[in-house]
């Protein structure tokens, strides 16, 4: 048994099997996010064309970015979209590596991207309490995303 494990941990190394870069394509990247099983099972992908719908057109996707930043061992990819009368924005982030696959949101506990991972529902709710944001004036908008960390209050 252990001459055979010998064997094919050479064969590995000397394929290059072992040698896969962390960092996935553009597209595969892309793919991997949209395919996503949040923690509700739903898909990434699925989540957002249902807040298309439901919102009648306050929320619209914009499409998908891919940056990768130096010494970084995954990509990050964004989703733009456009809610309301903001202008639009790539604001939900996901880290994504092939070798092994493992995707997460950059920002789990705080933003629009941790409603997106707790499913369509809570994402509707979280958009519904951005909408009415933007109705305030822009000085209390800013002092209310200041003190939103600090907050003890979950309104999701």
């Amino acid at each position: 048994m252990r001459p055979l494990a010998l064997a094919l941990l050479a064969a590995s190394v000397a394929s290059g099997a072992g040698a896969q870069p962390f960092l996935p394509t553009e597209r595969a990247a892309i793919d991997l996010v949209r395919s996503r099983h949040t923690d509700s099972l739903a898909t990434v992908d699925g989540t957002l064309a249902y807040a298309e719908r439901a919102t009648g057109g306050a929320f619209t996707r914009g499409g998908y970015r891919v940056v990768r930043r130096p010494g970084e061992p995954f990509a990050r990819v964004q989703i733009c979209y456009r809610l309301g009368i903001d202008p639009p924005t790539c604001g939900l982030d996901y880290l994504v590596t092939v070798n092994p696959p493992h995707i997460e949101p950059a920002q789990r506990h705080d933003g629009l991207a941790r409603d997106l991972e707790h499913g369509p529902r809570a994402f509707l709710r979280a958009l519904a309490r951005e909408a009415d944001l933007q109705r305030q004036p822009a000085a209390l908008r800013r002092i209310e995303a200041a003190l939103e960390p600090d907050s003890p209050y979950d309104w999701r």
